[in-house]
């Protein structure tokens, strides 16, 4: 049954004698998007600039933000703009967000703050506005350079959008640019997979995301496979496909520092890396998750029942409180996201002796082609990342 934050906000009677930390980073949901991408789970709604759905969803934000304002620390680490489409927000509508954000609250001197931004939304005078609120990191949603791929994905944009978004985001002078692709599409060859990586060695990109192709429950691209499924390629192409594409970052100066994610160096993404390493965090918007050790809570999924809960101050959530065993699979999962994997002292330290000896009997089962044991760390290898449900399933407490 949901919750509802008011005033008083509820939250306090779950986090009492918890002694918990305040949040150092700032996760903000926008749910608009042009159009709905057939691959797609995360919870949007069509933006449609003929109304006022846009002002009133800021003006509800606002009111978000200073209802959760007493959990924010003092000075704030990262603020990550996702969604959604952020970069179909104006400037006034993100110095409105940032002005509210920062009342009672600091920057860190090494702060970053992400957009997340479609190719097709680029322009100077947007990239230079950006900058100008502080914003110094860009997320864009390039998925692929081919013509066939982007059609297949539902992409509006093109291989000369996401070049000259490339070139106007360096030359209004942010550097920290992170490329997301999708790969093991249909069709895909290795030829393909090389004209997108070309556009990364062409363009100096500092940090890209590579995510498989999933096919996610509930979304048009679900129903098409399953009334197509030799649309998909076998996995042996795609695990070939992808350690390719694996050995080109290798080779090319990049950090394969998690399962989905490579950098060159001092560019890692220290937003999720907070994530990663279980750092609390506090997410703002429709459908946004905040985790304040040991409690879990998330908005509602509906724009609609966000404007009218916030339009009388109030809010409506779920919640959970994560017990020891949970916890210890939530730090498994995570951290074996990790090149840096996990330290069997800190294991043993956070979850106490029978739950790291239950770790390090069950990680002896598996291959050290896929988890490797090195001295005191363990961690997955690429080939390790390829399977890693399967691995986890081995290693969690059920």
């Amino acid at each position: 049954m949901a919750n509802s934050i008011n005033d008083n906000y509820s939250i306090n009677e779950l986090l009492v004698n918890k002694n918990y930390t305040n949040p150092e980073h700032l996760y903000i949901h926008i749910p608009f998007c042009k159009k709905r991408c057939p691959y797609c789970s995360f919870y949007s709604t069509i933006y449609d600039n003929n109304d006022n759905t846009k002002d009133l969803f800021i003006s509800a934000l606002l009111k978000e933000i200073k209802l959760k304002d007493f959990l924010i620390a003092k000075n704030i680490r990262t603020i990550y703009l996702g969604g959604g489409t952020p970069s179909l927000l104006t400037s006034k509508d993100l110095e409105q967000i940032f002005n509210v954000v920062l009342k009672n609250h600091t920057l860190d001197d090494d702060i970053e703050i992400t957009i997340e931004a479609n190719p097709d939304d680029i322009t100077k005078d947007l990239v230079s506005e950006w900058k100008n609120l502080g914003i110094n990191r860009v997320s864009l949603g390039v998925e692929n350079i081919l013509e066939k791929h982007l059609k297949f994905l539902g992409r509006e944009h093109t291989a000369s959008n996401i070049r000259n978004a490339i070139n106007i985001i360096s030359k209004q002078g942010i550097n920290n640019l992170s490329v997301d692709f999708i790969i093991g599409l249909p069709d895909e060859t290795i030829d393909d997979l090389k004209e997108n990586f070309k556009l990364l060695i062409n363009n100096d990109i500092p940090h890209f995301s590579t995510y498989l192709l999933t096919i996610e429950e509930k979304t048009r691209l679900a129903k098409l496979i399953k009334n197509n499924p030799k649309l998909m390629l076998d996995d042996d192409k795609i695990i070939n496909n992808t350690l390719q594409w694996y050995q080109w970052a290798s080779e090319n100066g990049y950090h394969h520092y998690e399962i989905s994610n490579f950098s060159l160096p001092n560019y890692k993404s220290k937003h999720n890396l907070a994530y990663w390493i279980q750092k609390n965090y506090i997410g703002f918007g429709p459908s946004a998750h905040s985790y304040i050790n040991p409690v879990r809570f998330w908005n509602v999924t509906s724009l609609k029942k966000y404007l009218i809960g916030l339009e009388n101050n109030s809010l409506e959530y779920d919640y959970e409180i994560i017990n020891k065993n949970e916890a210890y699979n939530e730090y498994v999962m995570t951290r074996l996201r990790l090149k840096e994997g996990i330290y069997f002292d800190d294991l043993k330290n956070k979850f106490g002796p029978k739950r790291a000896q239950y770790f390090a009997n069950q990680a002896c089962k598996i291959s050290q082609k896929y988890l490797h044991k090195d001295q005191n760390r363990y961690y997955l290898t690429e080939r390790g990342w390829l399977i890693m449900d399967k691995i986890l399933v081995e290693l969690f407490i059920i």
